[in-house]
């Protein structure tokens, strides 16, 4: 039991002042033990400061951190207008230039055909034109001239035509494509 009481003897306050007594030595200064000693109780006060410190500031980071979310969230919902408008404006535009691709399309068939029609007519002139004509072989050598530079153009017009509709197919190809791909996502659930 003594031996008991004798630790129960020791307590923070010899090991703290042994502590002090030593730094005390070292800075050359002599104070008291017992004086430098601090109580149990504002021991747990200055503790109880510093966790009440750390509360408040937890407290106050957290709010700045939620203000942050929602100011962030607004952002958001405002770039997500913008792209939506933007998207919106593109699809019209990109309807706009659709419809004059097509419209200049079917003015150039339309025009295709109406010079072919013409091209038989002109055909059926110079046949007149030959057999009513005393010099032939001259009708002959001009309707050649005229028929290679007609085939040249219309080769041309064709190639024209060609080329606007493989235009046509491949702007249709990478919008089909991305709508595929916008169907085939997986829809998100709420709060993941």
């Amino acid at each position: 039991m003594a031996l008991q009481s004798s630790r129960g003897r020791r307590s923070r306050r010899s090991s703290t002042s042994g502590s002090t007594s030593a730094t005390n030595v070292a800075d050359g200064t002599a104070i008291p033990s017992e004086e430098k000693a601090v109580s149990h109780r504002s021991h747990h006060r200055m503790i109880a400061q510093a966790t009440n410190a750390l509360i408040e500031n937890f407290g106050e980071l957290r709010n700045q951190v939620v203000e942050t979310e929602r100011e962030y969230k607004r952002a958001d919902k405002d770039l997500d207008a913008g792209f939506f408008q933007i998207r919106k404006q593109l699809e019209a535009v990109e309807k706009r230039l659709t419809d004059f691709v097509e419209e200049m399309t079917q003015v150039a068939f339309e025009s295709n055909l109406k010079i072919r029609g013409n091209s038989d007519r002109l055909s059926a002139l110079w046949d007149a034109l030959q057999a009513n004509s005393p010099n032939v072989d001259d009708v002959k050598q001009r309707r050649e001239e005229a028929e290679a530079r007609e085939l040249a153009r219309q080769a041309e017009i064709d190639r024209r035509l060609v080329e606007l509709a493989t235009q046509k197919e491949e702007k249709e190809a990478p919008a089909k494509a991305k709508a595929r791909r916008t169907a085939t996502r997986k829809p998100k659930r709420k709060g993941a």
